[in-house]
């Protein structure tokens, strides 16, 4: 979603710079690490251990303007509608919270938490102050691809090719191969995101995508009018009609390592397409660690 400086939105709600819901304050970029160090039993110094990233909550200083008093608490009941709305995700569903900086938006995952707003400024006053929390899911924030903050390719498949008989002929045998097909990448982020869908769509059988240091194996066949949505964020394999197929990836495939490195990288998508209208678009945003860079 495209927003303007200092305006943000939370699962498409938008607040902030423009709306009566405004932010005064804003919490964001905060870096905790959970670490494994441990002081030397026998001689001087630290012995460093592993180093794990803590996600932290953003908080927001809130305030509600208006002509009215009327319409200060009309955006401040609009605003606790949109932040409650997280009341009614499934268990590892996550909220979106967007913010926009000098030209770019940057995204957020996580759960809106705890809302607080001074209801006694409402019923005369002009303005009203609140604070609100979001959980993040980790510590990093992810660009948006369609505003130039990650992006997206489309793969497609050779068909498979005939090929003639050599004989000795050696059994089991098959006079057609599968295609595969590449696209090189440039990922504007400084680092590497784990923000990626890839979407498989029919017909093909045993479609895989690959990139760098991964691949991701479907032991299945999808029809001309179906298709594959996997989120590596959220670990989860979609089809269209909403049923899992997580149950048909192959052992070798492991949802936790799709991720586009910064900078140049390659994709790969092969299977077996009979009239080669088998296609894989990867998407993505890239990472960033505030909301500068």
């Amino acid at each position: 979603m495209e927003l303007h400086n200092g305006e943000f939105a939370i699962n498409g709600y938008k607040f902030g710079c423009g709306h009566n819901a405004n932010v005064n304050t804003l919490n964001a970029t905060n870096i905790r690490w959970r670490v494994q160090d441990q002081p030397n039993p026998v001689g001087d110094d630290i012995l460093l251990g592993r180093d794990f990233m803590d996600p932290q909550p953003i908080k927001f200083g809130l305030f509600f303007k208006g002509q009215t008093a009327q319409e200060v608490a009309q955006g401040a009941a609009e605003f606790a509608n949109a932040w409650a709305a997280a009341r009614d995700r499934k268990p590892g569903e996550v909220s979106v919270l967007e913010i926009g900086a000098h030209g770019k938006t940057y995204r957020a995952y996580g759960r809106a938490r705890d809302l607080d707003i001074d209801d006694t400024e409402i019923f005369a006053r002009l303005h009203a102050d609140g604070t609100a929390v979001f959980d993040r899911k980790n510590g990093l924030f992810y660009g948006d691809p369609d505003t130039g903050g990650g992006g997206e390719i489309t793969l497609s498949i050779t068909p498979p090719q005939a090929r003639g008989l050599v004989f000795p002929v050696v059994f089991p045998w098959g006079t057609f191969q599968g295609g595969q097909r590449q696209g090189i990448v440039n990922n504007p982020g400084l680092r590497s995101t784990t923000d990626v869908t890839i979407t498989i769509r029919g017909t093909v059988n045993r479609p895989v995508v690959s990139g760098d240091g991964w691949e991701i194996e479907l032991d299945t066949n999808l029809a001309y009018d179906r298709s594959v949505v996997i989120d590596a964020m959220n670990k989860t394999v979609t089809r269209d009609d909403d049923v899992s197929l997580a149950g048909k990836l192959t052992r070798k495939s492991r949802l936790d390592q799709i991720q586009v490195p910064a900078g140049a990288s390659e994709f790969k998508f092969r299977g077996t397409s009979v009239d080669g209208s088998a296609t894989a678009t990867i998407r993505w945003g890239s990472a960033h660690t505030s909301l500068g860079a």
